[in-house]
């Protein structure tokens, strides 16, 4: 037990007991991505899925009281949470299977570890424990009535505090708890280059690890700033400038590559739903993008040398070389295994796709990618949740370029998922009371859910006396 478990501990009980629902926990659990909350039979749990916990035993206490009421009409599971739980499930029958077809093939792990018919490793349970608890986040959080899409914002946000609070040690020894939120035995803590050159990496694994979570919480705080107003709106922009400036001195090629990517994706997108008149620009928007565009004149040269320098500088480093090797390897694995995959636990490249087409198989992959498609489209359709729209698109350009995992420490993917899955409930007109689980900071004498409508109360008569 260390000091980050009795703060997670905390947090479990702030979502508990808060008004604020359940899912402030989650996303206070997720600021803290290479903390761990305690380490079980050598397997750091990490401080998100140590709280996602707490949703599992939620669901089963909504199961048991929808077993108690027969009467009551089961509510169908979420838009787009199916294809999740059959991609668990189809990734739990490679995980197993997989040892007994390719018995002896040498996976692309840390330790470059066979596989062994009938055995099931550490790492293997984790990986499925891990994804299981994410889709239960998935399926709570679209249920959860209390959930909204400030929980992204304090996710990304305390990470990026943080990681600014550790910086300000280092620059003018602000005093804070060194290795108190990276205390996870599972990471490789990595703040130098070649030439033992000095690298920040805030309160996260790597800096490319910090420029991924800035670019994501610039990429969520930047919409959302558009829909605040006063000192909130401020607050956005300031954790969004201090997220841009964590980015540059983690000195990433990440934090360059993944940004443009990003950045294109997001004009493109806007400038389409302008074109066909589904978006609208205000007088404010529209000179700061003029204003832009003429800027961009003189400084787009220089930023073109820039990220030219920073990519020839990465393919030339060994770090590339190692990167592209793994990935090669693979893709290998893939077609080593006509498709199919080795399970869960049992890849890891050096970026997701190849990671997971050689976990999953292509199976896995085609589930996942439906799943993720359907809720970006259907979870566009309420503006209020498109800073978690674009949060989620942010992440998944930086895992392609150099996030392996499919189980996300941070937790702003699945918290990401379970928030737009319920855009799209919330989009359907369904009453949202009729889809709401079991919230674990509900106070206990809380009345039972109702069906949506109004009740009708009865009038006494005025012909005659009250009927008992």
């Amino acid at each position: 037990m260390s000091g980050l478990t009795i703060v997670t501990l905390l947090v479990v009980a702030y979502g508990v007991l808060g008004r604020g629902g359940y899912g402030r926990a989650l996303a206070l659990g997720g600021a803290t991505a290479a903390g761990s909350a305690i380490v079980v039979s050598g397997t750091a749990i990490p401080t998100f899925y140590a709280a996602a916990l707490g949703v599992v035993v939620a669901l089963v206490l909504r199961l048991l009281g929808s077993g108690r009421t027969p009467s009551r009409v089961r509510e169908p599971l979420p838009p787009a949470t199916s294809l999740l739980v059959l991609f668990l499930g189809w990734s739990v029958v490679v995980t197993l299977v997989a040892p007994l077809l390719f018995d002896g093939l040498v996976t692309v792990t840390p330790g470059s570890t066979p596989l062994i018919a009938g055995v099931v490793t550490n790492s293997n349970l984790a990986q499925i424990i891990y994804v299981f608890l994410g889709v239960c986040v998935v399926v709570f959080l679209a249920r959860s009535p209390r959930a909204g899409p400030e929980l992204i914002g304090l996710a990304a946000g305390a990470c990026t505090l943080l990681s600014l609070w550790r910086y300000l040690h280092q620059l003018v020894g602000l005093p804070f708890p060194e290795g108190f939120f990276d205390n996870s035995p599972s990471f490789a803590y990595i703040q130098t280059a070649a030439g033992n050159i000095p690298r920040f990496r805030g309160i996260l694994s790597e800096p490319s690890s910090l420029a991924g979570s800035s670019l994501v919480t610039m990429a969520y705080m930047l919409p959302r700033a558009s829909a605040l107003r006063g000192w909130r709106q401020l607050g956005a922009l300031t954790v969004a400038g201090i997220a841009c400036y964590l980015g540059i001195i983690s000195t990433s090629a990440t934090f360059v590559v993944a940004g443009i990517a990003a950045a294109l994706i997001l004009g493109g997108a806007s400038l389409i739903g302008f074109l066909a008149r589904r978006t609208s620009l205000s007088r404010v928007l529209s000179l700061v993008g003029c204003a832009a565009v003429i800027v961009g004149i003189w400084v787009l040269p220089v930023v073109a040398a820039f990220v030219e320098s920073t990519i020839n500088d990465k393919v030339a480093s060994s770090s590339f070389t190692e990167r592209s090797s793994a990935n090669g390897d693979s893709v290998n694995i893939f077609l080593d295994t006509w498709g199919f995959g080795v399970g869960l636990g049992s890849a890891r490249a050096s970026s997701f796709i190849p990671t997971l087409l050689s976990a999953t198989g292509i199976v896995g992959a085609l589930l996942f990618t439906a799943a993720v498609v359907t809720l970006l489209y259907r979870g566009a359709a309420l503006r209020e949740y498109r800073p978690v729209l674009w949060a989620l698109v942010t992440l998944l350009v930086v895992k392609i370029a150099a996030g392996p995992d499919l189980s996300d420490s941070t937790g702003v993917f699945w918290l990401s998922l379970g928030l737009l899955s319920r855009a799209a409930l919330l989009n359907s007109r369904l009453p949202v009371d009729r889809v709401e689980a079991v919230d674990p900071s509900a106070p206990p004498s809380a009345p039972p859910l109702g069906d949506g409508l109004p009740r009708l109360e009865p009038r006494p008569s005025t012909s005659g006396p009250a009927l008992p």
